[in-house]
């Protein structure tokens, strides 16, 4: 959890403590816990609750969507600057430099996938990093839930490894992240709540059925 009473503030006022720690996990596997000030774009943010945690801990972000979300005013008016939310599609042309482009969950509601990504791709400063999160087709609990009940055709391992290659992102690095919403009880039964996923995440039969895929792919030049 982060001690920045921004984070509580943007998040906690307008969603759950599960759903705080929720983001807690997911974001922090991708080793984005502390911004330092840097840039960051959240592509496709919807309510715009992973913009208010990157905000939480430090980045300087912008969240774009193509349409925009009731919460944006408030959550931006609490960022203390450093939160702000534009309307765009993700193919669109944009302006770059970001240390971090994040998007999680767009890119099966994209029309052209391979452009959202070459757009993407190309908003990033030397160095920075495109993380590309998207839930597991294949997990039992969010294919009936997202796929069957409401119709989200979330990508497979497969066909996620074959659009970052036709984008030319084919040496992103993947790995597995087993986060979920576990909307009971207090700090306690949450750390139990992870110390299960953490096992889950290890089990080499269970991986192929994780809840997300995440790419993360770094430009060329920066420091090392």
């Amino acid at each position: 959890m982060s001690a920045d009473p921004l984070g509580r503030g943007l998040l906690s006022g307008r969603t759950t403590y599960p759903v705080e720690r929720y983001f807690d996990r997911l974001l922090s596997r991708l080793g984005l816990t502390e911004g330092a000030g840097r840039r960051a774009l959240d592509m496709g943010c919807g309510d715009g609750l992973a913009t208010a945690w990157l905000a939480a801990h430090g980045w300087i972000v912008r969240g774009e969507d193509v349409e925009a979300h009731p919460a944006w005013p408030d959550l931006a008016a609490g960022g203390e600057s450093r939160l702000e939310f534009r309307v765009r599609d993700a193919a669109a042309p944009g302006d770059g430099n970001f240390d971090l482009v994040l998007t999680k969950d767009m890119l099966h509601h994209a029309s052209d996938p391979v452009a959202a990504l070459r757009s993407l791709k190309g908003r990033l400063r030397p160095g920075g990093r495109l993380a590309v999160l998207e839930c597991n087709r294949r997990n039992p609990i969010f294919y009936v839930h997202l796929t069957l009940m409401e119709n989200h055709q979330h990508f497979t391992k497969g066909r996620l490894l074959g659009l970052l290659k036709e984008a030319g992102l084919g040496d992103a690095r993947l790995q597995v992240i087993e986060a979920r919403v576990w909307p009971w009880g207090g700090r306690k039964f949450q750390n139990a709540c992870d110390k299960f996923q953490d096992c889950a995440e290890a089990l080499p039969l269970w991986r192929p059925f994780a809840c997300y895929h995440a790419a993360v792919w770094k430009a060329p030049g920066g420091e090392a």
